[in-house]
C-alpha cells in the first residue's frame, strides 16, 4: 500500500487524529484515552515505515538475480549501462523501478558514479549499499566488473538466506517473549490488582481498617494500580524492542510490534480483572 501524501502532511494528519480520539476516549476513561493516543500515533507513523521495509525486503530478495542478469549481459559484450537497462526491463518488482530511476538520472546528464550514489542513498540496505560501493570501485579502477558481480550475486544470495534463516530460527523465542509479556504478565498483574482491591474493600466493609489506616490502604491500592498500568506499558515496549533486535537486528523494528503487543496486553489485563472479579463476587455471594 503506497501512501501518496507528503511526509509533513501525513504526520500532521496522524497527530490530529490521534489527539482527537485520545481526547474523546480520555473523557470516558483516562487510561483508554492515553492508550488510544499512543497506539494511533504509533500505527500512523509506523505504517510508512512498514511499507518501506517491505520495499527494501523485495529489493534484497531480487538483488542477487539482478546482479547475475547484469553480469551475464556484460559477459555477452554489452556495457554496464546497457546491462542496467536490461535489468530495468526485467520483472524485478521494486528493484526495476530503482534501476529505471538510475537510468533517468543518466539520461539527465549524471555520471554513472553519481547515479549509483543516488541509488545508494535511496536504498537503506547493507547488502545493496555494500554492492554499489564495490561496483563504483570497480568502475573507478577498471576491474572485471562482470566476474565481480557474479561472485557478489552468489554472496548476497547466501546473506539473504542467512537473514531469513535467523528470522525463522528465532520464531520460538519471539513467541515465548510475546506470550510472556503480552499475555502471562498482564494476566498476573490483573490478578494482583483485583486481589488488592478486594482486600481493601473487605477491610473497609468489615471495619477492620478505619480512619487514617483506611485512607492509607485506599491510596496504596490506587498507587499499585497506577504502577501496574505503567509497568505493563514499559514491559511491552521493552519486549517489542527485544523482538525487533532479535529478528531484524534493529531497534526501529519495534515500531511494528509495539501496537500489536500493547493492544493484546491491555485486553488480557482488562479481561483478567473482569473474570477474577466475577469469580470473587460469586465466592463472597455464596
Amino acid at each position: 500500500m503506497k501512501i501518496k501524501v507528503p511526509a509533513i502532511t501525513w504526520i500532521g494528519a496522524v497527530f490530529i487524529v490521534a489527539v482527537f480520539f485520545g481526547v474523546l476516549l480520555f473523557l470516558i476513561d483516562q487510561k483508554i484515552g492515553i492508550l488510544a493516543f499512543a497506539i494511533i500515533l504509533d500505527i500512523g507513523l509506523g505504517l510508512p515505515y512498514y511499507n518501506y521495509n517491505k520495499h527494501i525486503d523485495e529489493i534484497e530478495r531480487n538483488w542477487p538475480d539482478a546482479l547475475r542478469l547484469i553480469a551475464d549481459t556484460m559477459k555477452s559484450g554489452s556495457s554496464f549501462e546497457f546491462a542496467i537497462r536490461e535489468a530495468s526491463s526485467a520483472d524485478l518488482g521494486q528493484l526495476s523501478y530503482e534501476f529505471n530511476e538510475t537510468i533517468r538520472r543518466l539520461e539527465m546528464g549524471d555520471t554513472m558514479s553519481t547515479a549509483l550514489s543516488s541509488m545508494y542513498n535511496r536504498i537503506d540496505s547493507k547488502i545493496v549499499r555494500r554492492t554499489l560501493t564495490i561496483i563504483q570501485e570497480c568502475i573507478r579502477t577498471g576491474a572485471q566488473l562482470a566476474d565481480v558481480l557474479d561472485d557478489i550475486a552468489n554472496g548476497t544470495k547466501s546473506m539473504y538466506k542467512i537473514k531469513k534463516e535467523r528470522i525463522t530460527k528465532t520464531m520460538l523465542q519471539v513467541v515465548f517473549i510475546f506470550i510472556a509479556s503480552a499475555i502471562i504478565a498482564p494476566f498476573i498483574f490483573g490478578l494482583t490488582n483485583v486481589i488488592t482491591t478486594f482486600l481493601v474493600d473487605v477491610a473497609k466493609n468489615s471495619g477492620i481498617a478505619t480512619g487514617s489506616a483506611l485512607e492509607i490502604s485506599v491510596a496504596t491500592q490506587s498507587a499499585i494500580k497506577f504502577l501496574l498500568d505503567c509497568y505493563i506499558l514499559i514491559e511491552v515496549a521493552a519486549a517489542s524492542v527485544i523482538v525487533g533486535m532479535m529478528r531484524e537486528g534493529r531497534i526501529s523494528k519495534s515500531i511494528i510490534m509495539f501496537p500489536i503487543m500493547v493492544v493484546v496486553a491491555f485486553i488480557v489485563y482488562s479481561v483478567s480483572q473482569a473474570v477474577i472479579t466475577m469469580m470473587l463476587t460469586g465466592v463472597v455471594g455464596v
